[in-house]
């Protein structure tokens, strides 16, 4: 669990016996926590909504931060109030005028000066990194709200207890409940029948809707029982077998087998889809690719043609991803696992491609795995990989390292940069030309002079990768000189752990079929979660009107599908 972080809101609350500042604030400090500061404004909705008197200390802290309000106006007003006593007014930092205190910090000055033209702290720059790798986070669910009656005494009533007195509305308690379901739930329902005995038809009573609804009279296990099962193990990464376990802890045994079973029915049904999507994919502008290895129990050699145009006997299974980023932003990820590469898997997706379109750019590593033939395309590399090759080699060429590796950061301080300043596609280029590509070319000119100079041995670690660096450049440096080229492939990097997750707690798939289903499922639940779609109630849709889905899959995407279903 991360750690709850929690703001502060400072007020000065004004005291009689304290002696007045020079500059006229005779306050003291007073620090509401978030969850101080929370409580008072409920307090304070609560008194709006049911006419309530609040209590003398909120009054006291809503009448100081009037004043403090006041004060600061005032202040403005006279222009003698600069920024840093703005923020001292205000508590966000400390009055200490120490040494210690008022000087900036040391790995501050260090990512400033790195910065290359951009302003931004090396602390920043890491945070900015790590949210770019991840998607659009979700707002938090609202509890339900369940309002309880008094029974017997109304507002104005005698009070029971003095026979005096008269009750009013008073502030509601306030329970707030978590309760615990388990994942699946067995009902049995009962349809009462009556049967003629004259002619002997029998007549059998409705079941509720929210019982057909999730799934026909002849059906055991409903939709929403297979989009569960699904969810645990195409991307919780919950082994069928564990399903097992842990279904029958809570009370509600189903066998593994039957549980591939039912995920086998939802491939079926999601399988229309995930063909359109392929097509949808084929016209992005933007392609992220890589690929892990895995394994097929049954899975035989086959003959295929290899990068060289010939054929060859091969064994080599692998788990290709592809993220696609059309022209309207929507997130297609795409999973294939199979006797082949990433770059097979690319050239397949390709195929479908609209010719009149401009060539797509595509981001992947330097492997030649990762390379598409018959297609034209703008070529990016992964300076991650780059500069992971730098990194390895900290404990044996510090000195060296080091210097790369400042050399490097101006790339990732300068690209966040510009996402932090919303800076356009062509904005964002001449921005990185200007100020990230000069240290590039530094470091390649470091990297050559190392090595004609016979400093660093070629064949070392360290020249190693300085010579990947040199041989790769202009993929490298690709974000320096084409629109909307990234800096590295992390985003795919990170979409690919789920297939990893997967093969850590299942280690291998039995049969090709299980592959492909695992491949269908993983990839809708994967575009589901990058664009922010409810993929249980999409899952439990799309089966519920497969009929409508193969008919026309095109108007069932996880973006676009009738949610009234």
């Amino acid at each position: 669990m991360e750690p709850v972080h929690t703001s502060t809101m400072t007020m000065h609350t004004p005291q009689s016996n304290e002696t007045a500042s020079p500059d006229g604030a005779s306050a003291a400090i007073v620090d509401l926590s978030e969850s101080d500061l929370d409580g008072l404004l409920d307090r304070i909705e609560q008194a709006k909504t049911h006419n309530l008197a609040l209590s003398a200390s909120d009054y006291e802290l809503l009448f100081s931060a009037v004043m403090m309000l006041a004060n600061m106006q005032e202040r403005l007003e006279k222009n003698d109030l600069s920024v840093h006593k703005l923020r001292k007014l205000l508590g966000m930092v400390r009055s200490s005028e120490k040494l210690r205190d008022v000087l900036p910090d040391a790995n501050d000055k260090q990512s400033s000066a790195a910065g290359g033209g951009s302003n931004n702290k090396t602390n920043s720059a890491r945070a900015g990194k790590k949210n770019r790798s991840k998607p659009r986070k979700k707002p938090p669910a609202k509890p339900q709200i369940h309002n309880h009656a008094l029974d017997g005494i109304n507002k104005g009533d005698h009070c029971p207890c003095c026979s005096t007195g008269k009750v009013y509305k008073y502030t509601p308690a306030v329970l707030l409940r978590v309760s615990g379901n388990a994942p699946l739930s067995c009902h049995k329902h009962l349809a009462e029948q009556m049967r003629c005995n004259g002619c002997g038809e029998i007549y059998t009573a409705d079941l509720p809707e929210h019982v057909i609804a999730d799934g026909p009279r002849d059906q055991q296990y409903g939709y929403s029982a297979r989009s569960v099962m699904c969810i645990g193990k195409y991307f919780a990464g919950s082994p069928f077998y564990r399903q097992e376990h842990i279904n029958g802890l809570l009370g509600t045994p189903i066998a593994a087998s039957t549980i591939f079973d039912q995920c086998e029915k939802v491939a079926n049904a999601l399988n229309p889809i995930v063909k359109a999507i392929k097509c949808e994919a084929a016209n992005a502008q933007l392609f992220y690719l890589d690929d892990t290895t895995n394994r097929i129990l049954e899975q035989q050699p086959v003959i295929k043609k290899g990068r060289d145009g010939r054929e060859r006997l091969r064994s080599g299974i692998y788990t290709s991803a592809v993220l696609a980023i059309g022209d309207n932003d929507r997130r297609l990820v795409l999973f294939q696992t199979n006797v082949g590469h990433a770059g097979e898997f690319m050239q397949e997706i390709l195929n479908a491609r609209d010719p009149t379109r401009a060539p797509p750019t595509l981001m992947s590593d330097a492997l030649s795995a990762n390379h598409v033939i018959g297609h034209e395309f703008v070529k990016c590399l992964c300076n991650a990989h780059g500069r992971r090759g730098f990194v390895e080699l900290i404990e044996q060429n510090p000195d060296e390292v080091v210097y790369a590796l400042e050399l490097y950061q101006h790339a990732w301080v300068n690209d966040i940069h510009c996402a932090e300043n919303a800076l356009t596609p062509e904005q964002r280029r001449d921005y990185h030309r200007e100020h990230s590509l000069p240290h590039m070319q530094t470091l390649l000119a470091w990297c050559h002079e190392q090595l004609d100079t016979d400093v660093v041995e070629p064949n070392s670690n360290l020249g190693k990768a300085m010579q990947y660096f040199i041989r790769h450049y202009d993929g490298l440096t690709a974000f320096c000189q084409l629109l909307g080229a990234p800096i590295d492939n992390n985003e795919i990097e990170r979409l690919i752990k789920l297939i990893v997750r997967a093969r850590k707690n299942s280690l291998f798939f039995k049969t090709a079929i299980g592959a492909d289903i695992s491949d269908i499922i993983t990839s809708i639940l994967a575009i589901c979660h990058e664009n922010n779609v409810n993929a249980f109630h999409y899952l439990t849709c799309v089966q519920r009107n497969q009929l409508s889905v193969k008919a026309s899959p095109e108007k069932w995407m996880p973006w676009n599908y009738p949610q009234d279903k």
